[in-house]
């Protein structure tokens, strides 16, 4: 009899065994990352009053006149084979997760004879041309400052990466009619390469 109940406990055993496994798993987890293509960038300093790169105050501008950024001079041109880091007077902080391009646009001025951007690169009697440089280019690669839309000034910058970067301005070749400063609010806008 013993034998008989056991025969029959050991069936009901392997019956269940079968049928319903005791430690199947009935569910799986996927863990899912999503890196967001993260654009950031700081710029410094936030000023440059032309031909006063070193900040003493009381510069002015003369006409038909090649100004730089350039803290070893005003009028002093960065390498031509390839502007060096101590050419370049602002710095760009890059927090960006992914590369990126850079681009410089030069807006008109406002107050005094309001000289204007020509857009292209060159001034004229009333107009100023403007470029963008930045650390390790070479001059052909400067590219124009226009007053809205210009091209691209540095590509593919890696991520994380900071980069120095000057401005490129000549004057306008005919005189001003009034000694009021002229301002513009130059910008650089980064987005993704």
């Amino acid at each position: 009899m013993r034998k008989a109940i056991l025969s029959i406990v050991l069936a009901l055993v392997l019956l269940f065994a079968f049928a319903v496994p005791i430690f199947a798993a009935t569910s799986q987890n996927v863990s899912v990352t999503a890196t967001p293509a993260f654009i950031s960038i700081a710029n410094a300093p936030a000023t440059w009053v032309i031909n006063d790169v070193a900040d003493a105050g009381g510069k002015t501008i003369l006409p038909d006149t090649l100004y730089y950024s350039n803290p070893l001079g005003d009028t002093t041109s960065p390498t031509v084979g390839g502007a060096v880091d101590g050419e370049c007077k602002f710095t760009i902080t890059n927090t960006s997760t992914v590369a990126i391009d850079l681009t410089v646009v030069f807006p008109h001025h406002s107050g005094g004879d309001a000289s204007t951007n020509s857009d292209t690169g060159l001034n004229d009697t009333t107009s100023f041309g403007a470029k963008s440089y930045f650390s390790g280019q070479a001059s052909g690669a400067w590219v124009i400052a226009k007053n809205s839309g210009s091209d691209v000034g540095y590509n593919a910058l890696a991520a994380t990466t900071n980069i120095k970067w000057g401005l490129i301005y000549e004057s306008q070749s005919n005189a001003w009619t009034s000694g009021t400063a002229m301002t513009s609010t130059v910008v650089i806008t980064a987005t993704a390469d």
